[in-house]
């Protein structure tokens, strides 16, 4: 009799036992460590989904900003802005490096207020031969002055200029690994403008240097599906 008893007993807390596993189970208590179930899987989120304060874009940058040999209206700052149907200011000069942007950020990116600025620098750097060093402090201190004011960083990494070539690498890669770090969004005109030798597709650019018209629209197609 006493040998049945302790049979029901041990069945008892075996039952209570496995009613336990499975609240824990079912509220997730097992096997996270305290971490998110996408942390434990070692996903990584390098672009997050953030919520701007107000639809406003500025885009910062050189001459591939500002549209040139073409004009601002072509450029892929309007392209972007008449699909996304939101305002997406070209704050765009010719010869600028970064050392120009910062200068200017405060007036024509801080000022303007936007939820996001898309910051494209590098490629007046290597053309001049700035120091990749001097290129890494100043895309960090505009980041820093865009983050302090409540406007989300957009890395736009640099594209492929003649006889330039290192030099522009030297920087993709870094942005790229700095992007990872600091979380920042990116974003690659390169993989619609070029093959996999470097080279402008075919009727995208005049002359190897510039995107053509048709060369600015796939740019502003590209910018708003990723951002739309």
């Amino acid at each position: 009799m006493r040998t049945y008893r302790l049979e029901i007993r041990l069945i008892q807390v075996s039952v209570g036992l496995a009613f336990i596993v499975l609240i824990a189970g079912f509220f997730g208590l097992w096997g996270h460590g305290g971490k998110s179930p996408v942390a434990a899987a070692g996903t990584e989120v390098t672009n997050p989904v953030l919520t701007p304060s107000n639809p406003k874009i500025v885009a910062l940058g050189d001459s591939f900003t500002l549209g040139y040999p073409l004009d601002a209206a072509h450029s892929w700052t309007q392209r972007a802005a008449d699909l996304l149907k939101v305002p997406v200011i070209n704050k765009g000069k010719g010869h600028q490096t970064t050392k120009d942007l910062l200068a200017r950020f405060d007036t024509d990116v801080v000022a303007e207020k936007p939820g996001r600025v898309i910051i494209f620098a590098g490629i007046g750097d290597a053309t001049q031969g700035v120091d990749l060093k001097e290129v890494q402090t100043n895309i960090e201190a505009m980041v820093e002055k865009a983050k302090s004011n409540h406007i989300i960083p957009i890395l736009a990494l640099p594209i492929n200029y003649p006889k330039v070539q290192k030099s522009i690498k030297e920087t993709r890669d870094w942005e790229l690994t700095y992007a990872q770090k600091e979380t920042i969004q990116t974003l690659d005109f390169s993989s619609v403008l070029f093959d996999a030798k470097g080279n402008y597709l075919s009727g995208l650019s005049p002359d190897g240097q510039y995107p053509n018209a048709k060369g600015y629209e796939a740019m502003g197609n590209y910018v708003a599906q990723v951002l739309k």
